[in-house]
């Protein structure tokens, strides 16, 4: 009985608790979204589907490098000389073709660390969620309108620069060849007439040296001949000054003879160091 009255209380206490909630919710406003008649207000800052403007893209690759799941894929092909792709809206030059630019959004995990690294902001989030499909291709976005003419047109024009810039390094690299070889014969002929200038000039020195000598020694000569002459009366001393005078100059003689031979060997020893350079 006691059982009874119990299960009788908790039904009747869970009925009007119950009703009570409905006919609470029944006289105020309803917060029911009629989707899509009405659409709700999305937050700033919320995470949706990527866009990508391709006349700010240069090619760089930092948004895929940064996503985590690997879902960016970018190909890129280096333009030529004489090809001009302009500047993007933030002032950067574009030196890169982007031939593809796909983003598999069945794969995005909807972290936007894509979106930050890039230098041109050509990577963003839209407030797009309407892309449900029954086929996962179709979560495949495509961004880059370069058709597969135009990619392997590109590619081709590429390969043909590089191949002439290779031919005109290799002719470079042969014409240096040449010229340093033609340049050592040059040297070798250079250098032997060096050695015979270097010689000659040795020779030079050397009878400059000896004139010098004989010079010396004759002023040696003169200066005791008139130290003799004017010391002749005045006896044994003026003599023995004479003899003085002669041992003087006899010194002076000797010691510019030995300053000629040195120079002269001097000037031999340089002449043979530059004959075997």
């Amino acid at each position: 009985m006691v059982k009874l009255l119990n299960d009788t209380y908790t039904t009747f206490r869970t009925i009007f608790t119950g009703m009570g909630i409905t006919w609470r919710h029944l006289f105020t406003k309803s917060v029911t979204v009629q989707y899509p008649a009405q659409r709700d207000v999305l937050p700033e800052r919320v995470r949706l589907k990527l866009d990508v403007n391709m006349d700010d893209c240069i090619g760089c690759r930092l948004c895929e490098r940064a996503c985590p799941v690997d879902c960016i894929t970018i190909g890129t092909t280096k333009s030529t000389d004489d090809d001009d792709l302009g500047e993007t809206s933030t002032g950067h030059k574009k030196k890169l073709w982007v031939d593809q630019f796909d983003i598999d959004m069945a794969k995005c995990c909807y972290c936007e660390l894509c979106v930050h690294p890039c230098p041109t902001d050509c990577i963003t989030m839209v407030e797009d969620y309407e892309y449900s499909s029954y086929d996962r291709n179709d979560l495949i976005l495509s961004f880059s309108d370069m058709t597969p003419e135009q990619i392997e047109e590109v590619q081709a024009k590429l390969e043909r620069e590089e191949e002439e810039k290779r031919k005109k390094k290799e002719e470079a690299r042969a014409a240096k060849e040449k010229a340093k070889a033609e340049g050592g014969k040059d040297d070798a002929g250079g250098g032997a007439a060096s050695s015979g200038d270097t010689d000659a000039d040795a020779e030079k020195a050397a009878r400059r040296a000896e004139r010098e000598a004989k010079r010396a020694a004759r002023k040696a000569e003169r200066e005791g001949k008139d130290a003799g002459e004017s010391s002749g009366a005045a006896g044994e001393s003026g003599g023995s000054a004479a003899k003085s005078d002669d041992t003087d100059a006899d010194k002076e003689a000797r010691r510019a003879e030995r300053e000629a031979k040195r120079a002269a060997r001097k000037a031999e020893r340089e002449a043979k160091k530059k004959s075997e350079e």
